[in-house]
């Protein structure tokens, strides 16, 4: 049978970790190809080098494929300037402030790039084709080497007026020493929650309630989150999500605790089902 699209497209998704870059070649409804690699964070000139590394085995599976890439979408946890394309701070690849990485990527590739924030990255794959696909109105969580979010509604990300919309970590949970979630949250996990979590999950007191105390904390700032947007249902995802159930229960009896309309306390808090791929899906839909 011919094909009367002559010309596949497809696109590519980057999603830039703290830890760990991944990649994936998408043809708008699932993951073709995928790829990863650990996250260079001595010198610019490494990063560049094995980003470009990352992303050519996907072309070359597309030219294998004859298939035409639209673009690629890059995510990371940064605040971005999107007039200008640039980076103004990655927290967790400092690297990389002040730096237009689309317009390298473009000069070095020859294809159309954009740049988003990984969490909006994530909540935009969630919404569409993910555990929020049946809803209108979503706020997204990740938690992972830090804490973002974004809010779904009209079928995009709302960015504020200023681009910073959508910050969850900076909600100040104590305010007598000015605490924020993200900050308790590295202070509880002792920057470690991996290692946090196998402690709690062998019966150690102290992890158990540090868990327990960090959900309390997100429970309260999610029952901000809702107040303020009431969104109909919030997905979380991130590293941290797979030893959920030594918080989450505390997290949403808190939630519940806080919020003011008693029909927005049965807002439900679900997983993510697209798993650590997410976020580079999210980004490849930056061309969708």
């Amino acid at each position: 049978m011919t094909n009367i699209n002559t010309k596949k497209q497809y696109t590519i998704g980057v999603d830039i970790g703290g830890t760990k870059m991944t990649a994936v070649l998408f043809d708008g409804i699932k993951v073709l190809a995928d790829y990863a690699l650990a996250t260079p964070k001595d010198t610019l000139e490494h990063f560049m080098i094995m980003l470009n590394a990352l992303i050519e085995p996907l072309l070359a599976k597309a030219k294998q494929s004859k298939a035409e890439i639209k673009g690629i979408g890059v995510g990371l946890a940064a605040i971005l300037d999107y007039q200008e394309r640039k980076i103004l701070t990655a927290p967790n690849l400092p690297l990389l402030d002040g730096q237009k990485i689309p317009g390298q990527m473009e000069a070095k590739l020859g294809l159309k790039i954009k740049l988003d924030n990984d969490a909006n990255c994530f909540t935009r794959a969630e919404a569409k084709i993910g555990a929020g696909k049946k809803y209108q109105n979503i706020f997204g969580l990740t938690i992972g080497t830090g804490i973002g979010g974004a809010w779904w509604f009209n079928n995009e990300i709302y960015l504020g007026a200023h681009g910073g919309a959508g910050e969850p970590g900076w909600l100040v949970i104590d305010f007598l020493n000015g605490v924020r979630l993200e900050e308790a949250y590295h202070k509880l996990a002792q920057n470690n929650p991996a290692s946090l979590a196998e402690e709690a999950y062998r019966g150690d007191i102290l992890a158990e309630k540090a868990y327990q105390e960090f959900g309390y904390y997100l429970g309260v700032s999610l029952a901000n989150i809702v107040n303020i947007v009431d969104p109909e249902v919030i997905v979380v995802g991130g590293s941290v999500i797979s030893s959920g159930d030594l918080f989450l229960s505390k997290t949403k009896k808190a939630m519940r605790t806080y919020i003011k309309s008693a029909a927005a306390k049965k807002i439900k808090i679900v997983k993510g089902s697209l798993g650590d791929q997410a976020g580079a899906i999210g980004a490849a839909m930056l061309f969708s």
